[in-house]
C-alpha cells in the first residue's frame, strides 16, 4: 500500500475504493429478503476516510481540466482526512482507554487539541506508562504541520499572516502560486511563510494541489501507523477502527413452503 497505509484493504487514489460500508461479523442480513430491520454500528473514521479518498482521486482526475476545481476538491479532502483522524483518536479513547481516563480525550465538552490527544492516547490506554514520545522524530513533526495547516484555515490570524503571491498568466485571467524561490528582490518573506518546511504544504489554501494532498495523506497514514505501534497494535487490530458490524434485529420472515401456497389456493377457491 502507498505511504505505509495501515488500513490494508483501503486502496489509495488511482486504485479504486471500497464501495459503501464494510458490513462484517456474520451472520449478516440476507439481501434477498426485504423488510428486515438491520442494526449497525457506524465508524465515522471509516466513513470520512473513504469520502476523503474519493475526493482525493477526483482531485487528480480534474487536474488536467481545471486546476481550480482540482484545488477545491483537494481542500475538501484534506479537511476530511484530518476530521477522520479526530474521529479515530476519539473513538479509540472510548473503546481502548481505561474507563476512568477515557473522558480526557473522548469528552466533546472538553475537547483537546488533536495533537495533544494523539500523544495522550497511549497513556490512557495502557496499564503501564508507554515509552516517551519523541516529538522530533518522523512522522510527528510532519503530522504537526498537517494539523497546523488545518488550524491556519480555521484560525486565520491577522491579514499580515495571510499574504500569498501569484504569477499572472499571459491570458490575463489565470494566476499560478509562485514558487518561493522565484520571488523577486524586495519581496522576500521567509520560505516558511509560504510553505511548511518539512512537508512543503502551502499555507495558502488556494495553492493546494493534488500532489500536496498525496503528501498529506502519506503523513496521516504514517502517523496512524506510528500511533498503532505505540498501542502495540490495538488501534487497528482486526480492523477494529473501521469495522461496522450489523445484525438483523427482527426475525426473518419464515419462507413459505409449497404446501402453504397450495393451502392458500384451496381456501380461496
Amino acid at each position: 500500500m502507498p505511504h505505509g497505509d495501515p488500513f490494508g484493504s483501503i486502496p489509495g487514489p488511482g486504485h479504486g475504493h471500497g464501495l459503501g460500508r464494510g458490513l462484517v461479523e456474520a451472520p449478516g442480513p440476507d439481501p434477498s429478503i426485504a423488510g428486515q430491520l438491520i442494526e449497525t454500528t457506524v465508524s465515522p473514521f471509516h466513513c470520512l476516510y473513504q469520502d476523503a479518498l474519493w475526493l482525493h482521486t477526483q482531485s487528480h482526475l480534474r487536474l488536467p481540466r481545471s486546476e481550480s476545481e482540482a484545488s477545491r476538491l483537494a481542500r475538501s479532502a484534506l479537511l476530511l482526512y484530518v476530521q477522520a483522524a479526530e474521529a479515530l483518536v476519539h473513538q479509540a479513547a472510548v473503546e481502548l482507554g481505561r474507563p476512568e481516563l477515557a473522558h480526557l480525550i473522548g469528552d466533546p465538552n472538553r475537547p483537546l487539541p488533536l495533537r495533544e490527544a494523539w500523544a495522550l492516547l497511549p497513556a490512557i490506554a495502557a496499564e503501564e506508562p508507554p515509552p516517551a514520545l519523541d516529538a522530533d522524530a518522523p512522522p510527528w513533526p510532519q503530522f504537526a504541520e498537517l494539523l497546523a495547516l488545518r488550524d491556519s484555515w480555521t484560525y486565520p490570524g491577522p491579514p499580515s499572516s495571510r499574504r500569498a503571491y501569484y504569477v499572472s498568466g499571459g491570458d490575463g485571467a489565470s494566476f499560478e502560486p509562485i514558487d518561493p524561490r522565484d520571488l523577486p528582490p524586495g519581496v522576500s518573506p521567509p520560505a516558511e511563510f509560504l510553505r511548511f518546511p518539512r512537508t512543503g504544504l502551502p499555507r495558502d489554501p488556494y495553492a493546494l494541489r493534488p500532489h500536496h494532498l498525496d503528501t498529506a495523506r502519506g503523513v496521516l497514514d504514517q502517523a496512524i501507523a506510528a500511533l498503532d505501534r505505540r498501542l502495540d497494535g490495538a488501534l487497528t487490530r482486526d480492523g477494529r477502527h473501521r469495522k461496522e458490524p450489523c445484525r438483523v434485529v427482527t426475525p426473518r420472515p419464515r419462507p413459505r413452503a409449497d404446501s402453504d401456497s397450495d393451502s392458500d389456493s384451496d381456501s380461496v377457491s
